[in-house]
């Protein structure tokens, strides 16, 4: 059961903390900026709660009024980002699959793709169940529409249709994103750096020739 004073001095600490030249939803989204960081670079587990407050010119409680709580905060913030980096690549109903992956490698240069990546590997570092993904049904919904631009394409004659289109699609993510998740190790491999204009290049080209590749054997 709630507490009433508890939830009586949340709403001090809002009221306090808010003033006409700084109006509650700028405090919000500054606080979410803030929360996007930590989270970023330190996962669930290793963000604070005092330090969010800090960086963000607020005290705990006005966090605590507007999130209930830091898994709340963390939802909050796992699904502002993903619907964001989720319009970056937005499919359209009828473009072919060669090109809806063309605009994924260039979204995953963007700032926004490589914070959702970043997030990514603390779900899985922290054993996030699937009820705990953040707009799963979404990004589900996302994957499956890929899978079935794939599936067309193999029924058009323009892939192999022997492929498996889940993991030829699983395998074209990871082959985008990794990058971006651990570039020491593309840095290793490639000698570029993945802000380097020669790698963003290099993979387009190579993503390329992979579909061609992909072409249904001739007879």
């Amino acid at each position: 059961m709630a507490n009433p004073k508890k939830n009586q001095g949340r709403r001090r600490a809002a009221d306090d903390e808010t003033s006409a030249d700084d109006p509650i939803e700028n405090r919000r989204d500054r606080i979410l900026a803030v929360a996007a960081e930590e989270f970023e670079t330190k996962g669930f587990a290793g963000a604070r709660i005092d330090e969010i407050a800090r960086r963000s010119n607020a005290n705990k409680q006005l966090i605590y009024y507007y999130f209930g709580s830091k898994r709340v905060l963390h939802s909050a913030v796992m699904e502002h980002v993903t619907a964001r980096a989720l319009e970056a690549t937005h499919y359209e109903p009828e473009e072919p699959y060669g090109k809806s992956m063309q605009r994924s490698i260039a979204a995953s240069f963007t700032r926004i793709q490589n914070r959702l990546y970043r997030y990514w590997l603390w779900e899985a570092a922290e054993g996030s169940s699937q009820e705990e993904v953040a707009r799963r049904d979404e990004r589900q919904e996302h994957y499956a529409h890929k899978v079935a631009q794939i599936r067309k394409a193999q029924l058009d004659g323009e892939i192999d249709p022997n492929l498996d289109a889940r993991f030829l699609h699983l395998g074209l993510v990871a082959l985008i994103g990794f990058p971006h998740m651990a570039p020491q190790i593309a840095s290793l491999i490639t000698g570029l750096e993945t802000d380097d204009p020669e790698f963003k290049e290099g993979q387009q080209a190579f993503v390329e020739h992979i579909m061609r590749a992909l072409s249904p054997p001739g007879p």
